[in-house]
């Protein structure tokens, strides 16, 4: 079957498990943001997300998505960014399609820039602003001649960014890539979790690592279950800051439930549960040094 090439051109769009929502969710399918939906989420409420599984992922603004077919005011196909052994073609689920732009871009050649802050706003040529682009969001460049700003090819049009949001709010010069990892990872400290989060409005275990991994251009798979699969592993006495430690039920011989990111000295850093917010954890006071499976280091 052949899919149909479209963008992301909200914010960040959340990617359902059914092409349905929740009176509570009507502003969830806005084009500008996530604010107005989380602020009337209850604790209460995003548990509930688990549970029901309504959200499976989030899409960036200008990622791809791969349309199989629009029923009803909805997109139903994979954000091909997202792709793993079981997707070959990205991570399925539904999308409102006012998030979508069915207009091709100009073939880009040249350099790609990714927000490597919280949010920053896209602007228009005459400095208003367009919409607040999240951690991670990825934009071809297609001038840089402005001291401040990048031009950049979207879907909305030629907009521009400022080139300091492209680049991290901390030094990295005497940081290894996996200490990067961590140093973005604590800028979210008490963000709440949000189930299928990969933004900077909220992450879930696995989004949270996949989102700070894209930042340094490394390409992880969506899942804790698939991201177990890659990278090299390490053992626990020689595991460094960035690497990423699994963790499994049944003490450790069941199905992957859980990942953080070691953050040195027998301390993670990670998106625990829905009602929970990022955190410091030291693994050795806490059931999950009992799950520990792995440790994989992708750096």
């Amino acid at each position: 079957m052949k899919l149909q090439t479209t963008r992301i051109m909200a914010a960040v769009a959340n990617v359902w498990r059914q092409p349905r929502t929740l009176p509570i969710d009507t502003s969830a399918i806005a084009n500008a943001g996530l604010q107005a939906w989380l602020a009337q989420l209850s604790d209460a409420e995003t548990v509930k997300l688990e549970r029901e599984n309504r959200i499976v992922t989030q899409a960036l603004f200008n990622d791809v998505f791969l349309v199989e077919r629009f029923v009803d005011g909805w997109a139903y196909g994979y954000v091909a960014s997202q792709r793993d052994d079981h997707h070959s073609q990205g991570y399925p689920g539904w999308i409102w399609a006012a998030q979508l732009s069915t207009v091709p871009l100009p073939i880009q050649t040249g350099p790609t820039v990714t927000i490597r802050r919280g949010f920053t706003p896209l602007l228009k040529a005459d400095g208003r602003t367009l919409l607040r682009l999240s951690l991670g969001t990825e934009l071809p460049v297609i001038g840089s001649k402005d001291h401040r700003y990048y031009t950049v090819q979207t879907p909305l049009g030629v907009a521009k960014v400022a080139k300091r949001a492209t680049q991290f709010g901390f030094k990295t010069a005497n940081l290894t890539r996996g200490a990067t990892l961590v140093r973005l990872g604590e800028t979210f400290l008490d963000l709440r979790y949000l189930w299928g989060g990969i933004s900077a409005y909220g992450f879930d275990c696995s989004g949270f690592v996949y989102s700070l991994h894209r930042c340094v251009g490394i390409q992880l798979p969506r899942d804790a279950q698939d991201q177990i699969d890659k990278g090299v592993a390490v053992e626990q006495e020689a595991a460094q800051p960035g690497d990423l430690c699994f963790f499994a039920h049944d003490h450790g011989r069941g199905a992957v439930h859980h990942v953080a990111l070691y953050a040195g000295d027998g301390w993670i850093l990670h998106a625990p549960t829905p009602g929970k917010h990022v955190t410091y954890l030291q693994l050795a006071t806490t059931y999950l040094q009992d799950e520990l499976v792995a440790i994989k280091r992708n750096w």
